[in-house]
């Protein structure tokens, strides 16, 4: 029988040496197998069948009874892994804390612990760009429940 565990260390060996990283690896009801890989720059879909490739090949033949689906996490899906937020620095994110208050700012430095962000508050002056605090407000990472990179149009 084949477990999310097993996947995760299938996933792991074929990504060492490279610049891509493992984010999840979720078996859902109904035999779907969903892993999630990021890269520090774009992930490609041709990095991604292979990848899907070498892993079937690995199962052998329990892979057969199993609908697996490869992809990138996504814009606008929360992190799950320090390696987002490294990915993610200096861009604006949104923190959404555990008491329910939302923060949004710039990604100024993320460890084990907590992240630095610079709030953002919004102009006062229509047409105007939001301003970043100047200092870094330090967030305990037990303190928030999800975050996720923004889309903005200027």
């Amino acid at each position: 029988m084949i477990t999310a565990e097993h996947v995760k260390h299938i996933v792991q060996h074929h990504l060492e040496g490279t610049t891509h990283f493992l984010v999840a690896v979720e078996l859902r009801p109904g035999n779907r197998l969903v892993v999630e890989v990021d890269n520090d720059r774009a992930i490609t879909l041709q990095e991604l069948a292979d990848l899907n490739r070498a892993v079937r090949e690995e199962l052998g033949d329990a892979a057969d009874d199993l609908e697996m689906q490869f992809s990138s996490p996504g814009m606008g899906r929360p992190f799950k892994v320090m390696r987002q937020y490294q990915k993610h620095l200096d861009r604006i994110v949104d923190v959404l804390l555990t008491d329910g208050r939302i923060l949004r700012g710039q990604l100024a430095s993320a460890n084990e612990s907590n992240i630095g962000l610079r709030i953002q508050h919004p102009s006062k002056v229509k047409g105007r760009l939001p301003k970043l605090d100047e200092e870094i407000t330090l967030i305990p990472l037990a303190e928030i429940k999800s975050t996720q990179s923004t889309i903005t149009f200027n």
